[in-house]
């Protein structure tokens, strides 16, 4: 019983003190520990350009740290695009920490990672997006910067996309793109420490561009974010994503999302 409680208490510590780079678009190169599930339901409203409605997905998600360098994530995707809920399709991501640098209340890290995804939507924008739009493969490497209460992330990536089996992708439009981010995250509350179960709250400023490799056409969207951390396991992030420019035909490029997750140390107990 005592092994088991230092075990947690060591998850929850970690989890407090990287609190504030647990971004909502982009993952950190810092992964789920390991044998923690993670439990995530995360919703977005967009408004539809052309007649100003708005368009809802969820994606449903499952976090799993297979070790202290491994973290795979496995997604689904929900729409309501043909005016009822359709289960669209699914990805995998798995990501691997191969470099950590740490030392006390900071570290530096890098992690590569790849996503493959399956969608049957129908294609209605040029935007190339695998987390919840197209099929197809992703790859990245990713590199985060934590100095006490102040992390900052960036990631570069490349994409291909497939036809969504029986949509097609149109013969216009670009199937590669070179995508980047850069995040950045404050933790403001708790000023002090004083146990685990205070609530954290984290200010975050998420950046994302996309550039097809095809014609050069690219986007660039920018995404405040507020978060709140409870009890060291349950977290909140409501934020609103807004293209800041774009030549790229994008149907639906701002609106808010909302993210609510759980985290289950120590999944697989130990004989």
């Amino acid at each position: 019983m005592k092994r088991i409680l230092v075990l947690i208490l060591l998850s929850l510590f970690v989890f407090g003190t990287k609190a504030q780079e647990l971004f909502l678009l982009t993952n950190p190169a810092s992964n789920v520990p390991k044998n923690t599930m993670v439990l995530r339901g995360m919703s977005t409203f967009f408004q539809r350009t052309l007649d100003q409605t708005v368009s809802y997905h969820f994606m449903p998600e499952i976090e799993y740290g297979l070790s202290k360098k491994i973290m795979l994530i496995a997604n689904g995707f929900v729409s309501n695009e043909n005016n009822k809920a359709t289960f669209e399709g699914a990805s995998l991501l798995t990501q691997y920490r191969f470099y950590s640098n740490d030392a006390a209340k900071k570290h530096f890290r890098m992690a590569v990672w790849s996503r493959i995804a399956m969608n049957n939507a129908d294609i209605h924008q040029e935007e190339i997006e695998l987390n919840g739009q197209n099929s197809g493969v992703r790859i990245g490497l990713t590199g985060t910067q934590l100095i006490h209460k102040t992390a900052i992330s960036s990631t570069l990536s490349y994409q291909k996309a497939f036809d969504n089996f029986i949509n097609k992708l149109p013969i216009n439009y670009a199937t590669n793109s070179v995508d980047y981010t850069l995040s950045m995250g404050q933790l403001v509350l708790p000023k002090k420490y004083k146990s685990f179960n205070q609530t954290n709250v984290n200010l975050m400023l998420e950046m994302l561009g996309q550039t097809h490799l095809e014609n050069s056409n690219s986007f660039l969207d920018i995404a405040p974010m507020i978060q709140f951390i409870f009890r060291s396991k349950a977290r909140l992030d409501i934020a609103y994503r807004r293209q800041l420019y774009s030549t790229i035909y994008r149907t639906q490029p701002n609106g808010i999302i909302i993210n609510f997750q759980y985290s289950i140390f120590n999944v697989i107990k130990k004989k």
